[in-house]
């Protein structure tokens, strides 16, 4: 028995670590393509920089690339063994395929641990340090900070968009500066942008914006949000001073991804963006923020082991040996729960309690995976 085990868990365990390997590469690779080799072309990170900052993606990456590999390796072990007759052989044996695939489940019990330290410890550490470095690199060169054609909130208080970037040239420019509720008090767009870490006549440490044929919108601190801006101005040079948090880096903004477990419980106990005298309503928006952040993660962690509990059954139900129809059957499978745990996140509304709804594609999945095995067992 312990020979059958063995030879099952290690069938399994090559495939999804074949198939868990090329889904990291995947994503690593695109996300080296996208931001490492863009910081160093600008001149923004060295070589020793950027290979800490390829380092720092793998684990944030692997959490979302082991439930597909383990998915796929079960899916191609099992496939394979059923097509062959393998199963029917342990079963004319005496053997459930529970029992056949239970070195599989505990191994993956396993993994799913790990995969719930990554999502909440050190996946979010990673992130913070992958995003400090390109910080800390541009404090000399915020423009850097900037893709073109995406909305920046790296800047506290601001967010920034650039539709081009030539060089240093921000081109068609845009910025809105918001209070600590996310309320739009200033916008201002431009033909061409240029920034820099400074310091004003004081000392204070500063973002400056140059700006070439500018328009800016001014809205009183005062009003409601409904409100139409106050007042208009426009000019074919400008530059505005933006306070910073420090004297020597670009404010430093931690996004939610950046968060470990902990600093997210914290967080819905003290607070995260809004101010203690924010309306209760804004404030459950806020917590409730958090807790589908938090509750996200756990569910990721958990597909590890919900989509190898249903890739068993599910495999011997098809009994397929060729690759690529069980290879497009994991991909199938896995694209239905994302979309079902997407669909549980768009719900924003705090009393329909979203954070609970992310974790119900799991247990759709294992209740599908229980049905399909309790089929087998009669077969």
């Amino acid at each position: 028995m312990r020979i059958l085990d063995r030879h099952v868990l290690r069938e399994c365990g090559v495939a999804s670590a074949l198939a868990t390997s090329a889904f990291i590469f995947v994503l690593v690779a695109g996300n080296v393509a996208q931001q490492v080799i863009g910081a160093v072309s600008a001149g923004r990170v060295d070589v020793w920089q950027a290979l800490e900052m390829v380092g720092l993606l793998f684990p944030t990456v692997i959490p979302y690339a082991l439930p597909m590999g383990v998915l796929t390796g079960v899916l191609l072990t099992f496939g394979r063994m059923g097509a062959e007759g393998e199963i029917t052989a342990m079963k004319a044996a005496g053997l459930s395929l529970r029992r056949i695939a239970m070195p599989v489940w505990i191994a993956v019990v396993f993994l799913a641990a790990v995969s719930a330290w990554l999502n909440l410890e050190a996946g979010p550490e990673s992130e913070d340090g992958f995003q400090r470095i390109l910080v800390g690199a541009a404090s000399g060169n915020p423009a850097g900070l900037i893709i073109p054609g995406k909305l920046n909130r790296q800047f506290k208080g601001l967010l920034i968009r650039a539709e081009e970037k030539d060089g240093d040239v921000l081109k068609e420019f845009r910025l809105w500066q918001v209070d600590e509720k996310g309320i739009i008090r200033q916008s201002l767009y431009a033909t061409e942008a240029r920034l820099a870490a400074t310091f004003d006549a004081k000392g204070a440490a500063v973002l400056r914006v140059r700006l070439t044929r500018a328009k800016l919108t001014t809205r009183d601190p005062h009003d409601d949000l409904d409100m139409q801006p106050g007042s208009f101005s426009s000019a074919n040079e400008a530059t505005l001073d933006f306070p910073r948090d420090d004297s020597g880096r670009i404010a430093y903004v931690k996004r939610l991804r950046m968060m470990t477990a902990g600093e997210l419980v914290a967080a819905m106990k003290t607070g995260w963006q809004l101010p203690p005298d924010a309306p209760v309503a804004d404030k459950a928006r806020e917590v409730m923020q958090l807790k589908v952040q938090l509750m996200f993660r756990v569910a990721t962690a958990l597909s590890v082991f919900s989509l190898a509990l249903l890739a068993v059954p599910l495999a011997v139900s098809v009994g397929r040996a060729e690759t690529n129809v069980n290879a497009a059957l994991a991909l199938g499978v896995a694209l239905s729960y994302y979309l079902m745990t997407s669909m549980a996140s768009w719900v924003k509304v705090p009393t329909m309690h979203p954070e609970i709804l992310v974790l119900l594609p799991n247990f759709v999945v294992m209740g599908i995976a229980w049905w399909l095995l309790h089929r087998s067992g009669r077969n």
